[in-house]
């Protein structure tokens, strides 16, 4: 019997495109938003643990998909590569050595494919992230930073132990990015304070940062003799802070230097030390147009704060509030001389809310639009939580606009600041 003849296989073929066309849709694909410099510095609420547990998640997610990419074939490589090696992801500490000698091999002109620039040209970020079982070869992790002399953005996040090891050689090297760096994002698993050889190398290191934006250091302010100096941050637009040492002092010849400090993002500590924060915003507080309280593990911590931040902080607009749950916030045990005359208010809560909690939200917001004139915009941080409130709890969204708590004058919105009674609509017209 005569087997009937195979088809001819037809190869695809792919759009005859530009290769500046190819390099847009490779960027659209594997674009993960707010990540690199200018984006990320639009939305501060991300820095730390908030975009660590939820972003990284994306960027790790991107890479896979830049790694298939430049695997598919000679020409792809050339196109791709240079998205593969915007944003590196660390999270083995076997991975630092073969990433620091593929970055030589290339800055040296010996990479595997010949005719490429120095692939550390492209970097713009940096993410490390180690537990506590890592092994990390410090001098490998070090030497990775001097082929990266674009990067604006390094997280990091690390045990204590790591911190301590990894912290002196890194800084020493960051000195090699120092023109570019805008993000410094450092983030230790606990409490423990540095050593302080290390805090002043730090501190040398941020002198020498032109265009540092946003710091995140947990132990800036635990120097060697409590001194904090404007010259560190003269450049530093956003803060974060977690602790204040027991007795700060500050050189009172550098009070005529000019700082670029517009925001503070504290992470409300367990212990409240009321001299030396008032001590900080008496010297720091005029400067600050927003400051972020994230509370989570003790929410009661912000109506001890917010009559100080009001009191010393003339000039603030934003609030940021960071609670476990929308009953937390403090609008009920604070008096409205309590909270600054604020223009924006952001809230975030950890846990997903019951419809009794959205309750108590809108409940808050007619509290608040009645006692705070000045209020315009409430924005929900949390994007689970805005979906949460549209699909299962519309008739409270609805309720709001119709009795004109919600609207032009006092607006509120979700993630990306879209208006919700917009998304009302929108919901509204999918059911039917």
């Amino acid at each position: 019997m005569q087997l009937p003849r195979a088809r001819s296989i037809v190869p695809a073929q792919l759009p005859h495109l530009p290769p500046e066309i190819w390099d847009q849709i490779l960027d659209v694909a594997t674009y993960v938003p707010y990540s690199l410099a200018p984006e990320i510095m639009e939305r501060s609420c991300l820095i730390g643990h908030p975009y660590n547990s939820e972003c990284r998640a994306a960027l790790w997610s991107a890479l896979l998909t830049k790694g298939t990419i430049v695997r598919v074939c000679k020409q792809w490589w050339y196109i791709a590569i240079r998205h593969l090696y915007r944003a590196i992801y660390i999270r083995d500490a076997r991975d630092v050595l073969s990433l620091r000698n593929t970055l030589e091999k290339y800055a040296d002109g010996n990479g595997t494919v010949a005719g490429v620039e120095p692939l550390g040209l492209w970097t713009q970020r940096v993410d490390i992230v180690f537990d506590d079982t890592s092994t990390v070869d410090e001098e490998s992790l070090a030497g990775i930073f001097g082929f990266l002399p674009n990067l604006a953005v390094f997280s990091g996040t690390f045990s204590s132990t790591d911190s301590i090891t990894c912290l002196q050689p890194t800084v020493i090297a960051l000195l090699d990015c120092a023109p570019s760096l805008r993000v410094f994002d450092w983030s230790i698993s606990d409490d423990n304070a540095l050593e302080p050889r290390i805090v002043r190398r730090f501190e040398a290191l941020v002198k020498d940062l032109p265009q540092l934006h946003t710091l995140n250091f947990p132990s800036l302010l635990q120097l060697a003799d409590g001194t904090i100096t404007n010259s560190t941050l003269t450049s530093v637009h956003t803060l974060c802070l977690r602790d204040l040492v027991r007795e700060v002092r500050w050189r009172e010849e550098e009070d005529r230097i000019r700082l670029n400090l517009r925001e503070l993002v504290l992470y409300a500590p367990p212990r409240w030390q009321e001299l030396s924060w008032r001590g900080f915003f008496r010297h720091y507080g005029p400067y600050f147009t927003s400051v972020q309280l994230r509370a989570i593990s003790d929410p009661g911590l912000i109506p001890v704060y917010l009559p100080v931040v009001n009191q010393m902080c003339p000039n603030l607009r934003r609030l940021t509030l960071f609670v476990p749950s929308f009953s937390d916030i403090p609008i009920w045990g604070t008096p409205a001389s309590g909270i600054p005359p604020i223009e924006y208010l952001g809230l975030s809560v950890r846990r997903l809310q019951c419809r009794s909690m959205y309750e108590t939200l809108f409940s808050c917001l007619a509290a608040l639009k009645e006692e705070l004139p000045t209020l315009h915009v409430v924005q929900l941080l949390d994007r689970q939580t805005v979906e949460d409130l549209l699909k299962y709890n519309l008739p409270l969204v609805s309720h709001a606009v119709e009795q004109g708590l919600i609207g032009d004058a006092f607006r509120l919105v979700d993630h990306d600041g879209n208006l919700l009674s917009v998304k009302l609509m929108e919901a509204k017209s999918a059911e039917n």
